[in-house]
């Protein structure tokens, strides 16, 4: 072993300190400041480190440094832990208690040295009745932390002696220390001391026992180290500056020469614009217009932009202008001067050509104004105001509506249409469960007024809808709906689908936002900047809305990274907002709607700013940024290490850190840290949830979350990246610069907006967009009937559908506003209808008027959607498990859960099979309509599948428990699944049937029926 170099004492204090090592006769590392080679131990002080009492004074472990150290401030750290078999308490009588102490001094001084008056102590002593870790320079003047002292646990603690005064001849006087410190700890001692007579230089360290430590007591030390800074005595990495954020990069300034008022435009005008201007431009191309033109060339890249490769070309069918004796081709100047104007940038004159705003008169994007309620013929028919439009249109066409419908399947229609579970038995009207037939047609719809069956059909109804609304389970019901829209996953997608594991929080805020009806308008305001809103738990999750968004983590580059999370929140926003599919627009100017790419790159410019991650809910809680901030030290200079590293081998630029592979790169003591750390932010709450570097309320933190290749954490105060036009939707061909705004055909947007996505939010539900009102209680009319008064729900654009009833749709949105936006109140005006509650009851004459039921003459059957499947199936067999809310059930513990489906875990690509089997989306898009296929795999799940065979079992067991006959079993059976009697030819069949197979078997059957899998 080589011979450690001596240094001059000032030298030593400034250099970094070897650690103790932990068995005799070992030597130290080759650093300027440490310790003398090997211990020098009492005869009583045991080889291995376990320390024995003596019942006196001792000091049977102590070692001299290499240098003695005069320097402002000395590090020491050490473990312990005292065996519990010989830890007395000072409550068991006089003399209990437990001494046991470090100290550090200039001379050693032999076994039985006392080492106090001035000497720094930690360790070991009784206060208020308790063993507790204490720092003293006197007896008399020792100061007790809050840690008590446990038997067999182990302690870190860490010492900080230090100068007020940083000379040689200056006393150590200020003494801090640490139990299990954590690395933004370092101005919160558990506990300090101050003296004047402290020694000025120290040589030896050594622990010492006293009367209270008996010969039976064992105290165990070990990883004993020296240092100079606060890091290094935690093992940690030296700070780093991270990488800043990769913003696009902008455009190259250039020198211009080229004027566009003076030299383009009158190129423009005199050989382009008479064909190529205004919206019946030739081929649909503008050149008058700054966004339309960007499509026809590269910006500062003449040679590869179209529009040159026109002017230049000699083939006549491509050339422009087209040859023609009333037409002069361009001279070699202008095509030069139209070159030069590209590479310089393309400058344009607004004032000149402006940006178009465009203009409609399609239906949707007109004012919403109040409509008449009608007066028609069959006023009798009319519960609520829905009624008499319908009733004009039934009117019209000459249709004649269905009876009311029978009043078990009204109430089993208004259980699963509201709640998605079947009706609870007690819930049904008993004096009318054998009343199958509808009542008398001339008495099917009118108020309830009286006593009459339908009165009491409507009355029992009306109670029942309250109740239903009222119920978790409703909230879960519509919640899923609203999470299709949502595209809420809790996975990444794309190939590395890493798992969300704090994502169900939005699912329970969606789930409580609809129990309690909040406020639609609030609803989008809260998702799409809660983290804007002051702050509350519930703002920061409800914008997992936006977080929901896809998320490669197998992307490199984080431009294009960034950019395709943006893009799925603009497209989400449009459509399930909005009504308006504006993916289109971000490649070109929409070629139906009056929508721009300049429209869709200034909503993009609402959501620049900010990305998905988990933050970190409960501001209060203590120490958040600097758990997350010590991490991020740690990882960075992980991180910047191995790269060096890689970079010092020779790998190519760029090198390439995954972050596993920093965390294997981590040595023992800084990985044991960093764990630390990482269990310390796990605890933390959390939630998957949208923040941006600016416009949030102070105090968000967000935690690492894990990904191959995350995108680069934002920062507080950061300047937000800018917007950029994309031109043709590259993200790498960089247009003009944008600000946020929303598509110009709805007004102009204010120039200042202190928080952008309050105002988009804002403006989204206020008069002058006219979308969203329509849209939300257009998707209610769908949920209720399977096909909304707009058939295309997500597109409300010139090439979606007319409204089947227009003045109905318009009256729902403006009690949807005057309500105070309340959505269970547009449900009840549905609900409490005569055209939801026709029976299906099929009329040749009515089907000759209108086959597709456009008219609403009749319910309309639909098939349950995939949850409400397995929720009926698990309910009806006994064995749902009600539980609302908190973490999903694992993919490994689906097949066995008995929880409803919505708290499923749903992975983008692997939901669960009684889901992928009954069409539930993947989460890969904004679902405004689930489609319905009919596929062989269906039946043979539903017939053959583990689940559908334990749902079968308890059924029959459920009962065997209420009937014993084969025809009692029937009515049973019946009964639990249908909420009906069977009828006389139905109950001789299915007892037949019974008689010849087991019950197990008939249930089998019965949950296969349509009219089970149905909404009647």
């Amino acid at each position: 072993m080589p011979t450690a170099p001596t240094f001059p004492p000032r030298i030593a204090s400034r250099t970094a300190l070897t650690w103790l090592l932990l068995c005799v006769g070992v030597a130290v590392a080759d650093e300027p400041l440490g310790l003398a080679d090997g211990w020098k131990m009492s005869a009583l002080g045991g080889a291995r480190f376990s320390i024995r009492g003596t019942g006196d004074r001792n000091n049977p472990l102590r070692r001299q440094l290499r240098e003695p150290f005069q320097g402002a401030e000395l590090f020491v750290q050490f473990r312990f832990q005292y065996a519990a078999a010989g830890l007395d308490e000072p409550s068991e009588g006089e003399g209990a208690g437990e001494f046991f102490v470090l100290w550090m001094d200039a001379v050693d001084g032999g076994d039985q040295a006392s080492h106090h008056g001035g000497v720094p102590n930690v360790g070991i002593h009784v206060a208020d009745g308790k063993n507790r870790l204490m720092v003293r320079y006197l007896a008399s003047e020792q100061q007790f932390s809050n840690v008590e002292v446990v038997g067999d646990r182990e302690y870190q603690v860490v010492v900080r002696l230090a100068k007020s005064q940083p000379a040689d001849d200056h006393a150590f006087d200020r003494l801090a220390m640490w139990v299990d410190p954590l690395p933004h700890q370092l101005a919160s001692p558990a506990a300090e001391a101050t003296s004047k007579r402290g020694v000025t230089t120290i040589r030896w360290l050594g622990f010492a026992t006293g009367k209270k430590t008996e010969k039976t007591d064992t105290i165990h030390v070990s990883d004993v180290r020296v240092a100079t800074t606060w890091r290094e005595i935690l093992g940690l990495p030296s700070t780093v500056s991270p990488d800043p954020l990769q913003a696009p990069p902008a455009p190259p300034p250039v020198v211009r020469t080229i004027d566009f008022t003076t030299h383009v435009y009158p190129i423009l005008k005199d050989h382009c614009l008479a064909c190529h201007a205004g919206a019946d431009a030739e081929s649909g191309v503008r050149l008058d217009a700054l966004d339309e033109v960007l499509n026809q060339v590269a910006p500062r890249d003449a040679k590869a932009s179209h529009l040159i490769s026109l002017v230049r070309s000699q083939d006549e069918r491509q050339q422009m202008p087209p040859p023609g004796a009333d037409r002069t081709p361009l001279s070699s100047e202008q095509i030069e001067t139209l070159e030069t104007w590209i590479d310089e940038g393309l400058a344009w004159d607004e004032r000149l050509l402006p940006t178009p705003i465009p203009r409609t008169d399609h239906w949707a994007f007109q004012p919403i104004a109040r409509p008449q309620v009608p007066v028609v013929k069959n006023s009798a028919w009319v519960r609520t105001p829905v009624d008499a439009f319908v009733a004009r249109q039934h009117q019209r066409t000459g249709v004649t509506p269905a009876p009311l419908a029978p009043v078990n399947t009204l109430s089993r229609r208004l259980a699963l249409d509201i709640t998605g579970l079947p009706l609870d038995q007690s819930r049904r009207l008993p004096e009318m469960i054998d009343a199958e037939e509808p009542p008398d047609s001339e008495d099917a719809g009118g108020p309830s007024v009286g006593d009459s069956p339908t009165d009491k059909i409507h009355e029992h109804a009306d109670a029942l809808v309250e109740q239903l609304l009222g119920s978790v389970a409703y909230g879960e019901r519509w919640g899923r709906h609203w999470l299709d829209l949502a595209r809420w996953a809790e996975s990444n997608g794309y190939q590395h689908n890493r798992s969300r594991p704090h994502a169900w929080r939005y699912r329970d805020y969606v789930v409580r936002s609809f129990q309690q009806d909040k406020p639609f308008d609030r609803f989008v305001l809260e998702q799409l900047a809660g983290d804007e809103l002051p702050y509350a738990d519930e703002h920061l999750i409800a914008t997992g809305f936006l977080a929901a968004a896809r998320y490669s983590g197998n992307e490199l580059d984080h431009e294009i990274q960034r950019n395709d999370i943006l893009v799925d929140v603009v497209n989400t926003t449009g459509q399930a907002l909005l009504g308006i599919t504006l993916e289109c627009a971000q490649c070109h100017t929409h070629k139906f709607d009056p929508l721009s790419i300049r429209d869709y790159y200034r909503l993009q410019a609402f959501f620049t700013p900010g990305q998905p991650g988990n933050v970190v809910l409960q501001r209060e809680t203590a120490d958040t940024h600097e758990f997350i901030e010590s991490r991020w030290q740690m990882f960075d200079a992980v991180h910047a290490r191995l790269a060096a590293s890689r970079r010092a081998k020779g790998y190519p630029e760029p090198v390439l850190v995954i972050p596993k592979s920093v965390f294997g790169a981590m040595k023992g003591a800084e990985r044991a840290m960093f764990q630390r750390l990482e269990d310390e932010i796990a605890r933390m709450p959390q939630a998957w949830g949208w923040t941006a570097s600016a416009n949030s309320p102070s105090g968000v933190a967000v935690a690492p979350h894990e990904m191959r290749w995350p995108l680069p954490r934002l920062r507080p105060g950061q300047a937000p990246p800018k917007t950029y036009l994309r031109i043709r939707g590259d993200v790498k061909s960089v247009g003009p610069e944008v600000q946020p705004g929303w598509p110009a055909v709805f007004g102009e947007t204010p120039n200042q907006l202190d928080k952008p996505r309050t105002a988009l939010a804002r403006w989204i539900t206020t008069a002058e967009n006219p979308l969203t009102a329509r849209v939300w209680v257009n998707r209610l009319w769908q949920w209720h009937f399977g096909t909304g008064l707009v058939e295309t729900s997500g597109d409300f654009g010139t090439q979606g559908a007319s409204p089947s009833h227009p003045e109905l749709l318009d009256w729902l949105a403006c009690e949807l506003i005057e309500s105070g936006w309340s959505t269970k109140h547009v449900q009840r005006l549905i609900l409490r209808s005569n055209t939801f509650r026709q029976a299906s009851t099929f009329s040749p004459e009515n089907h000759a008027l209108d086959p597709d039921n456009k008219t609403l003459w009749r319910w309309q059957p639909r098939r349950l959607e995939a949850e409400a499947i397995r929720d009926q199936m698990l309910a009806v067999a006994g064995l749902l498990d009600a539980t609302s809310g908190g973490p999903s059930v694992p993919q490994s513990q689906t097949p066995s859960s008995q929880r409803r489906s919505i708290y499923l875990r749903q992975e983008r690509d692997r939901l669960p099979e009684s889901m992928t089997a009954f069409d539930s989306p993947a989460a890969v898009a904004s679902c405004s309509r689930r489609r319905v296929s009919t596929v062989s795999l269906q039946p043979l799940y539903l017939l053959n599948s583990p689940f559908m065979q334990t749902v079968a079992a308890a059924l029959a067991k459920r009962v065997r428990d209420v009937a014993t006959s084969s025809t009692e079993q029937v009515v049973a059976t019946f009964e639990i699944t249908l909420s009906r009697m069977p009828d006389p030819d139905e109950l001789a069949r299915a007892t037949q049937f019974l008689n010849d197979n087991s019950l197990d078997a008939f249930c089998l059957v019965m949950i296969n029926l349509n009219e089970f899998l149905y909404t009647n």
